[in-house]
């Protein structure tokens, strides 16, 4: 599958009139295939690189809608009953939905693929505004909601394992959420996988390092703590297969 720059371009356009946005729970994992090295291209082909966080958000949005669109992805993930596996996942800045398009929906379907039929999974994105104000504050209010969902989906669900995961500032969110949870309920957490993460020399607190997988591409000024968004920040999607795999060996 591939879409040229037009056909997005137009996607976006449509998008920016006003045309609805998809808002479909993701209940199930779609299973028709994702060509990763398209997927890929229509990312660099369309997102403005190396400029500050506050000057991507509209493309940001815009741009992942359309992802979204021409490449059969769900935004939303909301989680229904109990599952073997719970994956929490926090977006990144200005992503639209509760999970975006660049990372999460491809690393949830590398996982539901590495899992197979073993276990059940559930998704859910964590709810949070996700503005650039609270990247350059580093706001810890997305680590309190997310930490508060843990609580109460162990209280729930006591038999489910957890899989902590974020993008960009929803890095901050995975490690905030570790900060505000306490021991037995951190033992539920089997893996943590944070792409892009601007905590990436800070380890994640109640966990051992051996169950958490710090994804940072070399020349990703995010990793380093900066407000600049290079091209390698935004092509996390290709660790999706290799993350996945991470946290099968850990469940």
């Amino acid at each position: 599958m591939h879409f040229s720059k037009a056909v997005l371009a137009g996607l976006a356009c449509s998008f920016a009139a006003g045309a609805p946005v998809s808002d479909v729970e993701y209940t199930a994992i779609e299973k028709r295939d994702l060509n990763l090295n398209a997927f890929l291209a229509a990312i660099v082909e369309i997102f403005p690189v190396n400029v500050p966080v506050n000057g991507i958000c509209t493309a940001l949005g815009i741009g992942e809608t359309a992802l979204a669109a021409a490449f059969g992805l769900k935004i939303n993930a909301n989680r229904r009953g109990c599952a073997d596996v719970t994956v929490v996942f926090a977006r990144g800045t200005c992503d639209p939905g509760n999970v975006g398009a660049l990372v999460g929906p491809p690393f949830f379907r590398a996982l539901e693929a590495a899992i197979g039929s073993s276990k059940s999974i559930a998704i859910q994105g964590v709810e949070y505004p996700a503005t650039v104000d609270g990247y350059l504050r580093a706001d810890p209010a997305a680590g309190v909601t997310m930490a508060k969902f843990i609580t109460n989906t162990i209280a729930e669900c006591p038999k489910t394992q957890f899989v902590l995961s974020g993008y960009s500032q929803g890095g901050y969110a995975v490690h905030n959420a570790a900060k505000n949870l306490d021991a037995k309920s951190m033992s539920k957490v089997k893996a943590v996988v944070i792409f892009g993460d601007p905590m990436s020399k800070e380890p994640v607190r109640g966990i051992d390092a051996s169950r958490v997988s710090i994804v940072c591409h070399e020349g990703d000024d995010i990793c380093d703590g900066g407000v600049f968004i290079t091209p390698q920040h935004i092509t996390y999607a290709e660790d999706a297969e290799s993350s996945a795999n991470f946290v099968v060996s850990k469940l």
